[in-house]
Order: structure tokens, then C-alpha cells, then sequence
């Protein structure tokens, strides 16, 4: 119950850090006017969707059982996976390519798209023979993923220092005191149950 609660908390912050971060991106990169009750509401839905996906994969990582996520093939873990980003999580960034860099964001991104549109090791050969050590994952061809249900989103590239904080909220528990130290989450420990709960709490959620 504690974890749900502190996901409920944890996505609501990333929501506003990921929609400040869009205005800002739409406004001081692409020099677009950012205004009107509609578009608040659009990207809103649209911030809530992208946690979601990262919901998703967080959960999906965390449960090989389900068979999906290939967590144990080195080349998604190591390479592809949102586990591998939570290594980031604390990492201090000190120089400003590190603050201001898309990397995160690319990686993310990527990674949607592999869930997206599938991955078959036969898709790539090396002079007509198959690439070993690699993984599958089938098409997940849901409105989640579906790059056409972000429209101002995929305009939009967010920080290494923003994608850090929010991927800090969803692996790192609150502390209840001053001393308490924050514990990492597990997904893999989360029911069905609690993740409805999550769901259900940020229906209603909405920007300005």
C-alpha cells in the first residue's frame, strides 16, 4: 500500500515535470506560442500517457514470468532496457552537456519504439547470416504506445537532468522521516490491485 501511494505521488510529480519541460522545449526551441485551456488539456493526457508507457515497462521488466520484456537476453538488459537507466538515477550531472543532453530521452524513445513496432533478430544479418546473441520482442500495436497519440510530444526532447528526476521518482521510494533513507522500489512485488490504484488516482489529474 505504502509503494502504491508513493507511485501515486511519484507520477503526478514526473507528470509536472515532464509538462513544464514541453512548454519550455515548445517555447525556447521551436519559438511556439503556448496557450489555451485545450492545449493544457492535450498535453496533459499526452504526459500522463508517457508515464504510463514507463509504468508499463517497469512492471513488465520486473516480471519475466510474463514473458515478454527479454530481460534475459544481455543485449536488451544491458543495452535497451528502462533497468539499465535506472543505474542513472543518482548520478550527479556536473558538466552542462551532461544536464542538457538528450540522452535518456533517446534511449527512452527507442525503447518505445522497440515495444511499439517489434524486434526480430532476423530483421539484421551480417553478410546473409543471423545475428547471435540478440532478442524478439513482438509488436505491442496498443493506442499506449502509438506515436500518433503524442503528437506534441514527439515534437518535443527532454533533458537528461528532467528524464533523471523523473526516472529517480518512479525507482525511489519517500522517505517517511529525516533519517529514513529512500528505498528502491520493486515492481516485481506491485499487484494488479496496486497498480489499478495508481491508475485510478491520476484519471482526474489535469494541468492549467
Amino acid at each position: 500500500f505504502s509503494v502504491s501511494e508513493d507511485l501515486k505521488y511519484a507520477l503526478r510529480r514526473s507528470i509536472e515535470l515532464l509538462g513544464n519541460e514541453a512548454v519550455w522545449y515548445l517555447q525556447e526551441k521551436r519559438h511556439e506560442k503556448i496557450y489555451g485551456r485545450q492545449l493544457a488539456d492535450q498535453l496533459t493526457m499526452e504526459c500522463l500517457r508517457y508515464m504510463y508507457r514507463l509504468l508499463f515497462l517497469f512492471y513488465i521488466e520486473a516480471r519475466p514470468e510474463l514473458g515478454y520484456a527479454p530481460m534475459k537476453a544481455d543485449a536488451y538488459r544491458l543495452g535497451y532496457s528502462l533497468e539499465t537507466l535506472r543505474d542513472l538515477e543518482l548520478v550527479k550531472l556536473t558538466t552542462e552537456e551532461s544536464k542538457n543532453g538528450y540522452y535518456i530521452h533517446e534511449s527512452i524513445q527507442l525503447l518505445f519504439d522497440l515495444i511499439y513496432n517489434g524486434f526480430r533478430p532476423d530483421q539484421f544479418s551480417i553478410e546473409g547470416r543471423p545475428v547471435h546473441h540478440s532478442f524478439e520482442i513482438h509488436p505491442l500495436k496498443s493506442h499506449l504506445f502509438d506515436p500518433k497519440r503524442t503528437p506534441l510530444l514527439n515534437r518535443v526532447r527532454f533533458r537528461n537532468q528532467v528524464l533523471q528526476q523523473v526516472i529517480e521518482q518512479m525507482s525511489l521510494s519517500k522517505p517517511r522521516n529525516k533519517k529514513q533513507r529512500r528505498g528502491r522500489i520493486s515492481y516485481a512485488q506491485l499487484g494488479i490491485n496496486q497498480l489499478g490504484a495508481v491508475y485510478e488516482a491520476l484519471l482526474s489529474y489535469r494541468g492549467f
